[in-house]
């Protein structure tokens, strides 16, 4: 007679083949469920499984839910392990129902499915974990702080760790309120345990509440100044809120309490970065740095230090670095390239630029930069026979080339060959939306205003909410034809998506001196003038001062954006006009 099956054997191979199964993804909740029910643990070795014999039905069962789990039926798959669970006791089930159900969107079901779980293993911390959440949802706070005591008893690793997970839990309950209030509960009779008023205060942090969070955070250093975790957190509050002040002085206290430990210099060089102290930034990734010389991460964050700080040699020597250590080999090569061409080694520059493979993703962005300064060195016509000697294999790799050809072109004044390139462009690359761009940009140069329009419009009828179309359409029709009403509207709808660009701005206030609102036109000006004090801009805004009787402040803006751009044609046309 052959033995009866056990249901431990049978069980385990269906939850192997379970593990191999994940759940479809057209039936994957939009919501992920709580972090305790996402991942089925095996039962530890040494808990106590039922030994129940695998009988037909039992063996039914268990395939029904199984293969209803692997069609995506997860509600039938659910109703089946639980049923399962309670006839054979086994908490694997229950703790596969629960899971399931949390899938299945079935908190009711979920809830019964935990609490049957909880019953079967009541000292499995995952258990009791995803029942307090169930609860929690269900709005059963006092329940869920029951269950949540034990799993700070229950932690592996002591209360402290208890602690934090209770905190993740309560990080996703709804209720902010609540959650703090079932914290500060848990953790009233702890107070020899600074890890639980530590996770009070992490809490408060991830739910937004930092005020409260710091004024937990001040009691706990009060009574443990040392505690390193704290007062990292007590920064990053400080942080959050935006008193750069406070969380520099938080953090030189941890640093100045351990100071070798580089993670914490790390995080105050990273805040020192965000609160624009550059130069404190600087020395600490240096000391950073002569610790962890191969730090790839902290050599480049010296090498784009030291080029804010325009020092072009130890940028150079950090760069280099980056190629000796294998990291960020484009963009090294790029800025060491650009580094040569400010110091006017233009032929060393060259051959930076050219050093980047025909395969990487930054080529012809370099091989451009190349051509421009060839054009310098050797004329146009070496440029453009560099351009078109380039072995291009990509479609993007080809559009660039056009464009810089054409861009080349544009810059040396030779308008009509920059058209005819644009309109070769255009016959392979039929309505695309840059070349159209930059072809009613060199229309307008060349007084072909309907063009410019038609181009503009083009881009426009394929993306109606385009911004720099709205913007050139507009600014073309205000500063080309008497379409001033018309053209405002069009840079109106670019001044609705990006209100601070100045370039828009600068749009919206030339429209309204031209419509005669001198007022208007002044104030988008000036906020224009603010953000981007160049020729052009600098130009209008005298323009419209000298017009309201404001010329002495008009001549001042002009002196300033002569200072700044001294070439600019825009600002020399309006000066000539003027007679200033």
């Amino acid at each position: 007679m052959a033995h009866p099956i056990r249901l431990t054997l049978a069980l385990g191979l269906l939850l192997l083949a379970g593990c191999a199964t994940t759940v479809p993804s057209d039936v994957q909740p939009e919501v992920e469920p709580p972090t305790a029910i996402t991942a089925l643990e095996p039962v530890k070795q040494g808990s106590p499984l039922p030994g129940v014999e695998l009988n037909a039905e039992l063996l039914y069962q268990l395939l029904v839910a199984e293969f209803a789990a692997q069609q995506g039926a997860l509600h039938l798959s659910a109703q089946a392990y639980l049923q399962t669970a309670r006839s054979t006791g086994d908490p694997r089930l229950a703790s596969r129902a629960t899971r399931m159900a949390v899938y299945a969107r079935d908190m009711t079901l979920a809830l019964h499915a935990a609490q049957l779980w909880v019953e079967l293993e009541p000292e499995q911390i995952d258990a009791r974990q995803s029942l307090a959440a169930l609860l929690l949802r269900h709005g059963q706070a006092e329940e869920a702080r029951q269950h949540m005591e034990r799993m700070i008893e229950l932690a592996p690793q002591g209360k402290g760790q208890g602690f934090m997970l209770v905190a993740n839990l309560l990080s996703q309950d709804g209720d902010r309120a609540q959650a703090l209030a079932l914290m500060k509960a848990l953790t009233a009779g702890h107070g020899d345990e600074p890890l639980a008023e530590y996770a009070h205060a992490h809490l408060a942090s991830q739910l937004g509440e930092q005020s409260h969070a710091l004024e937990v955070l001040q009691t706990l250093l009060a009574k443990h100044p040392e505690m390193l975790d704290a007062r990292i957190l007590q920064a990053r509050v400080y942080h959050a809120i935006g008193n750069e002040d406070a969380a520099l002085a938080s953090m030189q206290t941890a640093l100045h309490q351990h100071r070798d430990n580089d993670q914490i210099r790390l995080i105050y060089a990273r805040m020192l970065v965000d609160a624009q102290r550059l130069a404190e930034a600087r020395s600490q990734f240096s000391t950073l740095l002569r610790s962890q010389p191969e730090d790839s991460d902290i050599v480049y964050a010296l090498a784009l230090l030291a080029m804010e700080a325009g020092d072009l040699d130890e940028a150079e020597i950090r760069f280099t670095d980056l190629l000796h250590l294998g990291e960020r080999d484009e963009e090294a090569r790029i800025v060491l390239g650009q580094i040569a061409q400010q110091r006017g080694h233009h032929d060393e520059a060259i051959q930076w630029f050219q050093s980047l493979g025909p395969n990487t993703d930054r080529y012809m962005d370099a091989q451009l930069q190349a051509a421009r300064l060839m054009q310098q060195e050797q004329g146009l016509d070496g440029a453009l026979g560099y351009l078109r000697g380039l072995s291009l294999h990509s479609q993007g790799d080809i559009l660039q080339r056009y464009q810089g050809e054409a861009d080349l072109l544009g810059k040396a004044g030779e308008y009509e060959q920059a058209m005819e390139v644009y309109d070769e462009a255009l016959a392979l690359f039929m309505d695309n939306p840059d070349l159209l761009y930059s072809r009613a940009l060199l229309a307008e140069k060349m007084d072909r205003i309907e063009q410019a329009e038609q181009d503009l419009k083009r881009i426009l009828a394929d993306d109606p909410e385009h911004i720099h179309a709205l913007n050139a359409l507009g600014y073309t029709l205000v500063d080309r034809t008497e379409r001033y009403q018309e053209g405002l509207k069009y840079i109106q709808r670019a001044y609705q998506q990006r209100p601070d660009d100045p370039a828009i701005l600068d749009s919206m206030g030339w429209a309204y001196f031209r419509l005669g609102k001198l007022e208007q036109a002044e104030d988008y000006l000036r906020r224009a003038y603010a953000l981007m004090p160049d020729g052009e801009i600098g130009a209008h805004l005298g323009e419209v001062l000298w017009q309201q009787g404001k010329q002495d402040e008009a001549r001042q803006i002009w002196q300033d954006a002569q200072q700044r751009d001294p070439n600019h044609p825009i600002l020399q046309d309006t000066l000539q006009r003027l007679d200033r």
